[in-house]
């Protein structure tokens, strides 16, 4: 009776320990499951693609819909001074938007910084990148920084930069920022990009139209 319940115990044993895989396998085999599920999610973000964008930078430009970038500024007071001359045979290549000393220079463009640095043309200045890295945004002439800013940092349109002031060559009495675009460059020097003239995209009203819209006296700072 004895070597029966120690048959029985043995086969049982045995149930027991062929059952194991059955009930261990199962939980392996299941985990790449979830591993596909970023595959489904990733599907619908296709349609905004860089490759949906279009190819021309100017065009590119005015797809990103950028903000201007100096806090209550009206843009059809915007003056296009983008091919005027400047000093040492020089093309501003650049948009000057005038602002009280103080007024918050705001982000155009979700992205990034890339640096920010001080030198005797743009004083204190910020480079930024759009979020595909095709344009370059350079914010000059600025009074200070905001704090919370540092190179790197990540950046949504309209976070504060920094504040309208004159510092490198800016004349002293007209606190402006030096806005300027550029198209990133194959060689990566982006400070050296070919610039874009955003006036247009900023929402800048050519000459002829700026009777129908401007009232009153133009700002002067």
């Amino acid at each position: 009776m004895r070597s029966i319940s120690l048959l029985a115990l043995g086969v049982l044993a045995a149930a027991t320990a062929c059952s194991r895989p059955v009930l261990y396998y199962p939980t392996p085999v299941a985990a790449p499951a979830p591993a596909a599920q970023p595959l489904a999610v990733a599907t619908p973000s296709a349609p905004s693609a860089p490759s949906s964008a279009p190819a021309d930078a100017a065009e590119y430009l005015a797809y990103r819909h950028p903000l201007l970038p100096v806090a209550g500024v009206d843009a059809g007071k915007l003056e296009d001074t983008f091919f005027e001359g400047r000093d040492a045979d020089r093309v501003h290549r650049a948009i000057d938007i005038l602002a009280p000393r103080g007024t918050p220079i705001l982000s155009a463009d979700d992205g990034k910084i890339l640096r920010m640095s001080s030198n005797t043309l743009g004083g204190i200045s910020m480079y930024t990148v759009d979020t595909q890295n095709r344009l370059v945004y350079y914010y000059a002439h600025m009074d200070h920084y905001n704090d919370a800013m540092s190179p790197g940092r990540g950046i949504v349109k309209g976070d504060t930069l920094g504040f309208v002031g004159t510092t490198g060559n800016a004349p002293k009495d007209t606190p402006h920022l030096h806005f300027q675009v550029m198209r990133w460059p194959a060689d990566g020097k982006y400070w050296n990009g070919e610039p874009i003239d955003p006036f247009l995209a900023l929402g800048g009203l050519p000459r002829a139209e700026r009777g129908r819209h401007a009232t009153g006296q133009p700002q002067e700072y």
